[in-house]
């Protein structure tokens, strides 16, 4: 460290340049400055002073870990109150070249809360992770909370690995509820989790949506009486009883995408900006956090000479270098196959390509539109498909400065 005074200032429109130009928070050595000072914020004729961007808390949080060598303004340490969610899927790291991304690969600074995806259950309400490697990842995972102190940690269940029928055993049976409830806490003990989410993506009938409600319930209780947090996904579309899990949950993340895919016979967005109406379900807007797509759908058209939104398909587009599932491209996959070329739909607010996909702009708009509805917040669905190499997390990113 110097032995005299040095002060450096950081304009914060930096991060909005092009190319070489950008310079973000996570460029800056804070080891060669005893002072940093952030440029700037506002001041009203009322004495309030304001900033309409969040870049103060995200150099705030970056820094933190350097408040034994840097001196910081006390503005510095306003706390960021929206929450940004962010999932991680283990596999990630069973990805190939530029594909592979472990936990050590994650910026914690950027969200709120970051999800590990996922683990199983079985009929009996135990959970099951028998990958030993995943067991050492989620370890790791829960450690990234040294470098934020504000972050909060859970782990999903369900998912990806299915267990529809495994919920709707447990969900009917009073005392499998209780069985897995003190399960999920044990779990979360053990590995240093903060709580749970819980992802019934497929309800099977009419009881299993009363019954899930019931399952929050007892999984509320015994996790809010230690501390924990719960979540759960539930789908935009699908048929749950919101009103009736809000009052269990901390937070609903709404997954809002998955709208069009190559189960259709026709090309369409994966997440297009048209679903305000189907909110108002009951739950507390606060509660209610939008889930951003890091990926895109892809689509074999049956014609090159029709390739418009709703033009026919034949199949699922091919399978991306990394992520290997036809059908779907990883946001980097996308650069790296599209680059700059796309079209914009302007009645969605998404470009395509032909992939359908999120990209900054309209992350920004989707942004716009929670801060507009008053909604509870912004989560991406995954940050290991984000472009988390070069320009890291570019769409989580947009969300932290745009929320």
């Amino acid at each position: 460290m110097p032995s005299k005074p040095v002060f450096g200032f950081y304009g914060g429109w930096a991060t909005y340049r092009n190319g070489r130009g950008r310079c973000t928070v996570d460029d800056i050595n804070p080891r060669l400055c005893t002072h940093l000072l952030y440029a700037f914020v506002a001041l009203d004729h009322s004495g309030s002073i304001s900033s309409k961007s969040s870049g103060c808390r995200v150099v705030s949080s970056h820094l933190t870990q350097f408040h034994d060598t840097v001196s910081f303004t006390s503005l510095w340490h306003i706390p960021r109150t929206e929450p940004v969610f962010g999932f991680y899927g283990g596999w990630a790291t069973y990805r190939n070249g530029r594909g592979r991304c472990t936990v050590d690969d994650i910026n914690p600074r950027l969200c709120t809360h970051l999800l590990y995806a996922f683990v199983a259950l079985d009929h009996s309400g135990s959970i099951v992770q028998k990958d030993y490697t995943a067991q050492s990842a989620m370890r790791r995972f829960n450690n990234l909370r040294d470098q934020n102190r504000s972050l909060k940690t859970l782990v999903s269940i369900g998912g990806a690995v299915g267990c529809g029928s495994a919920f709707s055993t447990i969900a009917a049976s009073s005392n499998l509820r209780a069985s897995f409830a003190r399960n999920a806490r044990s779990f979360c003990e053990s590995y240093g989790f903060n709580g749970v989410d819980i992802d019934w993506e497929f309800l099977e009938g009419g009881a299993d949506r009363a019954n899930f409600v019931q399952l929050l319930s007892v999984l509320a209780s015994e996790l809010h009486g230690h501390g924990m947090l719960l979540t759960t996904s539930v789908g935009v579309n699908r048929e749950y009883d919101v009103a009736g899990i809000a009052r269990h949950v901390d937070y609903i993340l709404l997954m809002s995408y998955d709208y069009n895919g190559s189960w259709d016979s026709h090309t369409g967005h994966n997440a297009p900006l048209s679903w305000g109406s189907r909110l108002d379900k009951g739950a507390p807007r606060s509660k209610l956090i939008v889930d951003l797509a890091a990926y895109g759908r892809t689509f074999t058209l049956s014609s090159t000479g029709s390739n418009g939104v709703r033009a026919n398909a034949s199949g699922a587009g091919p399978a991306g270098p990394y992520t290997q599932q036809s059908g779907t491209l990883a946001y980097y996959e996308v650069k790296d196959a599209f680059g700059g070329g796309y079209t914009w739909d302007d009645d969605q607010h998404v470009p395509y390509a032909w992939v359908s996909y999120d990209d900054p702009r309209s992350i920004r708009m989707k942004c716009d539109f929670i801060r507009r509805e008053q909604l509870g917040g912004a989560m991406i669905w995954s940050i290991d498909q984000d472009e988390f190499q070069g320009d890291k997390f570019t769409l989580l990113r947009t969300v932290a400065e745009s929320l």
